[in-house]
């Protein structure tokens, strides 16, 4: 009996995700959105065709940007340090 009980539980834990999920992409359509183009103009144009096309393309550049931003800030960081008489190199770990 006890043999039965686990594989209906095993059952019931692999399906009601599944149906779950089928639910989810149903009411995913609904969240697609498209950012109107009529007004920009620039980058705001660049970044909201890519936001239209290619969400994947978008996220990609997105995130290297940020990435190269933070780079940026980072030496001009350091620079400014360098300037006013900071020591900005690496610290040496002795044990």
């Amino acid at each position: 009996m006890k043999r039965i009980w686990v594989i209906i539980l095993n059952f019931l834990m692999l399906t009601v995700p599944t149906l779950a999920w089928a639910d989810a992409v149903k009411k995913a359509s609904k969240l697609e959105r498209k950012i109107d183009l009529a007004n920009l103009s620039g980058l705001n144009h660049f970044f909201a065709k890519w936001y239209n096309d290619n969400l994947w393309v978008y996220a990609t550049i997105a995130t290297v940007l940020m990435g190269l931003v933070g780079l940026a800030i980072a030496a001009g960081t350091d620079i400014i340090l360098k300037m006013i008489g900071m020591d900005v190199s690496k610290i040496e770990h002795h044990e």
